[in-house]
């Protein structure tokens, strides 16, 4: 995707399985590493599985989590989910970022690998386990068919 300026923003698209080692380090793919800069968010997925986003895709959707009224109770938990848990992480130049054991323990990141899955402006990470169980739900055609039916994907 093209900005005003010209530049070109990174998209991520595809599943990989990578491993993960003991001391919650994830070595990403070139594909990915190659649109990330030095500094990534990392933040707590919905789904049991982290988000994980450059610069530019965190600050827009921070900038809509804070508008958001605060008086609303389902936008202060909005904020809680994905600021609240959110972490600044380094990548090296070993395509290597080190993850918090607490967002790991809430992906249930144990398995010796993890999938990460293309989103567009950002990546998700999931566990083996719960990457099979959603992925076993994606695969039923008539669910499909029926579930996304409202959504306008013409183009």
């Amino acid at each position: 995707m093209r900005t005003g300026t010209g530049n070109i923003e990174p998209m991520f698209y595809g599943q990989y399985t990578i491993p993960f080692s003991n001391k919650k380090v994830l070595t990403l793919p070139e594909a990915f590493a190659s649109s990330l800069g030095g500094d990534v968010f990392v933040t707590q997925g919905i789904d049991r599985n982290l988000l994980i986003m450059p610069e530019s895709t965190f600050t827009e959707l921070y900038r809509r989590v804070i508008a958001m009224n605060i008086a609303d109770p389902l936008a202060r938990l909005l904020q809680r989910l994905f600021l609240g848990n959110a972490i600044l992480a380094n990548l090296n130049q070993s395509r290597q970022m080190e993850l918090s054991e607490r967002l790991c323990e809430y992906a249930e990141l144990s398995d010796e690998n993890v999938i990460l899955v293309g989103q567009g402006d950002y990546f998700e990470v999931w566990s083996r386990s719960h990457w099979e169980k959603q992925n076993t739900d994606l695969q039923d055609a008539k669910t499909n068919a029926d579930r996304f039916a409202s959504l306008d994907l013409s183009f």
